[in-house]
């Protein structure tokens, strides 16, 4: 028997070996490369889309709510869009209707009416609707919707008032009355209100590069 010991091609099988190892770390690198970039850009639009909805939320909670208990509430009446006309023009700023705002901010949810939202999706029937412009043409549309509501005056309205701390909107910081002789402290309020809020910021000519918000908030 004659033993076989032919050995041709095999530098040419190694080099194909070789070849197809390379080429395998180097789609794997690319792969890598692009995904890394994928990553960072959608990790930049959600970015940009939070600052949006935090932007939205400071606004909503330190100026249009303290502004409907101070103007609206505190003078028992009920038609708080009538405060914010002409304060946010701006900004494009839209509001849902006086019945179920009224209704949320001074009435427990328990008590809400059937026609006012209080799923957590919040853009379904938001209470208040923001447009911030952005550095380029595709501005952001920021809905905020409050979906449930404690309240510490149990009082209907508008004898009571949901919250037991002081509407006035004077009482809120020390004005150095400490560095003066006077007061040292700020005065506790002891009967806040509490809410919850839904907030969904997104682009507005790209719902998908979106963020969503759940703010507990306390007046």
């Amino acid at each position: 028997m004659k033993q076989l010991r032919n050995e041709k091609g095999i530098a040419l099988v190694t080099a194909l070996m070789l070849t197809l190892i390379s080429l395998t770390i180097v789609m794997y690198l690319m792969y890598m490369v692009t995904t890394g970039t994928q990553q960072s850009g959608a990790n930049k639009r959600y970015r940009t889309a939070l600052e949006a909805s935090y932007g939205a939320s400071e606004l909503v909670m330190r100026e249009i709510i303290p502004t409907i208990f101070t103007t609206t509430l505190a003078a028992g009446l009920s038609n708080p869009t009538n405060a914010l006309s002409g304060l946010y023009g701006s900004l494009n700023f839209a509001t849902t209707t006086d019945a179920c705002l009224m209704e949320k901010l001074t009435k427990p949810s328990s008590q809400w009416s059937t026609a006012c939202s209080k799923t957590t999706d919040a853009k379904l029937s938001p209470d208040f609707t923001l447009t911030l412009n952005a550095t380029n043409a595709d501005p952001f549309t920021v809905y905020t919707k409050i979906v449930e509501s404690i309240c510490s005056d149990k009082r209907p309205y508008p004898t009571g008032r949901c919250t037991g701390s002081d509407l006035s909107g004077y009482d809120m910081l020390d004005g150095g009355q400490g560095t003066t002789g006077g007061s040292s402290g700020v005065s506790v309020q002891s009967m806040p209100a509490t809410y919850r809020m839904e907030i969904r910021g997104e682009r507005s000519t790209n719902p998908q590069e979106k963020s969503v918000l759940s703010i507990l908030y306390a007046y």
